[in-house]
């Protein structure tokens, strides 16, 4: 009976068939999520004069949930969490992806975009797509 039930449970872990999406899809899908964040937070700022101090992706949702977005995503499509660095006169922000990879590189934040590798980091500047993955 035991040898069943193990043979079933493995089957269902191996189900064939199942869906895995593909770096160009998480990628879109980041990007859609950064965009809805940006609109929360350029909301948040029309309101208060300033964009938000967090100083953690945490802290960024707790001041724009549930008020200006019902629910925000902590992490990008692969799970890695999003970054979130105010300027020190909160008149600026940016919101990064760390792409596939997962890995930050803060001195590529400059760089113009589009991006050639969706291990780079896709970064959004003050409501604008600054570094955007191509659609592949």
């Amino acid at each position: 009976m035991k040898h069943v039930v193990l043979a079933i449970l493995l089957a269902g872990a191996a189900a064939p068939g199942a869906y895995v999406p593909t770096d160009a899809e998480r990628a879109r899908w980041t990007m859609s999520d950064m965009k809805s964040m940006a609109t929360a937070i350029e909301a948040y700022a029309s309101d208060n004069k300033a964009y938000p101090a967090a100083e953690s992706i945490e802290a960024l949702l707790a001041a724009i949930q549930p008020i200006y977005i019902r629910k925000a995503h902590a992490h990008d499509a692969w799970g890695h969490p999003f970054v979130y660095v105010p300027s020190a006169d909160r008149q600026s922000y940016r919101l990064v992806s760390a792409g596939a990879d997962g890995r930050v590189d803060r001195d590529t934040w400059d760089k113009p975009g589009p991006l050639t590798s969706l291990d780079d980091d896709a970064v959004l500047t003050a409501g604008k797509l600054t570094r955007p993955w191509p659609f592949l």
